[in-house]
């Protein structure tokens, strides 16, 4: 029994381990430099940013956990959310429609992305950066090129306001968490990731995967794009690849999320991740200037992945290090 208990402490404890830690850091840093007050009122900004993370962590790690390094992930969101904001405003700012169209045409775009990888047997990574490019060329063209503004739509952009936000949420988590747990596709996957090729020669239908994974990744990436549409203005994609640097700034969580994934799972990971990633972003723009802030938090950033992989590969080794300089302290 206190076995039993110590194994559930400690998983407790790995999995919060690292944002407890930001969380103290966060503190420190605000209310070392005067921002008590903006510590405070911390959770009500940072909680729509932490569900876009987990969103886009969730649609990238779903294809990365089946071996699929997927690029067109930001430009199937940042179409979505143009032709779904701009049909939702002409119907009269219906906020049920557009959610639904970010849904919808996440799904069907990813679905297309899917089928031409399955049917073409082009290499994944050509396919995704061809439709990125695609996608992102769409932009340009639908609309007039304008993109998507609906942070003065008080109508539209309640869905991503605190509590409302939740709902999206929680069908990103709900979606992750059935295709890893409940799907034979979800199961198959870590077979994909080490090598296809012999998951494909024991019987494991790689076809079927895809599509099935492609639907759940177009699910998630469409709630995702219910919160992300009324996070900021969206231009329309003039720059090839525009939308590749904004989405995978998400991949860290995902990182994140293997890594602890022997404490709680990568579902719960990839959660601990992204909360992690925003209180650190959070704290640093807090106490810096915006432009300064975003520049030390994705050093930062770089440096915490850094760090934390090399603990996790490395942690047995350096633990016995340590044990070796207190034994011989102890002999002395």
């Amino acid at each position: 029994m206190a076995k039993k208990v110590a194994n559930i402490l400690k998983r407790i404890g790995g999995t919060l381990m690292l944002p407890v830690a930001m969380y103290l850091i966060v503190m420190f840093l605000c209310y070392s430099n005067g921002k008590a007050k903006v510590f405070d009122r911390m959770w009500i900004p940072i909680i729509p940013n932490i569900a876009v993370s987990i969103g886009c962590a969730m649609g990238i790690g779903l294809q990365f956990k089946n071996g699929r390094f997927d690029f067109s992930g930001g430009a199937i969101m940042l179409l979505s959310a143009i032709i779904a904001g701009h049909v939702a405003i002409k119907a009269g700012n219906n906020m049920f429609l557009m959610c639904l169209l970010c849904v919808v045409c996440c799904v069907a775009l990813s679905l297309i992305v899917g089928l031409f990888y399955v049917k073409a047997r082009v290499p994944i990574i050509i396919t995704t950066i061809g439709f990125t490019l695609l996608y992102e060329s769409i932009t340009c063209l639908i609309f007039g090129g304008t993109g998507i503004n609906i942070i003065t739509n008080m109508t539209l952009n309640k869905v991503a306001r605190y509590p409302t936000v939740l709902l999206p949420l929680a069908a990103v988590i709900v979606l992750y968490a059935a295709y890893s747990y409940l799907t034979t596709s979800g199961r198959q996957s870590k077979l994909l990731a080490n090598n296809q090729q012999s998951a494909v020669n024991i019987g494991i239908n790689e076809n079927k995967n895809v599509i099935i994974s492609y639907i759940f990744s177009g699910l998630i990436f469409g709630f995702a794009t219910i919160i992300w549409i009324a996070k900021g203005k969206h231009d329309a994609a003039y720059s090839s690849m525009a939308t590749v640097g904004e989405l995978f700034s998400n991949i860290l969580p995902v990182f994140i999320g293997l890594m602890v994934a022997g404490f709680c799972g990568d579902t719960i990971g990839t959660i601990v991740g992204s909360i992690t990633l925003c209180l650190l972003s959070y704290g640093l723009t807090a106490v810096f200037s915006n432009n300064l802030g975003t520049a030390i938090s994705n050093i930062c950033m770089g440096v915490f992945i850094l760090l934390i992989n090399v603990v996790s590969a490395q942690g047995r080794n350096m633990l016995k290090a340590i044990g070796k300089v207190f034994v011989k302290s102890a002999r002395r």
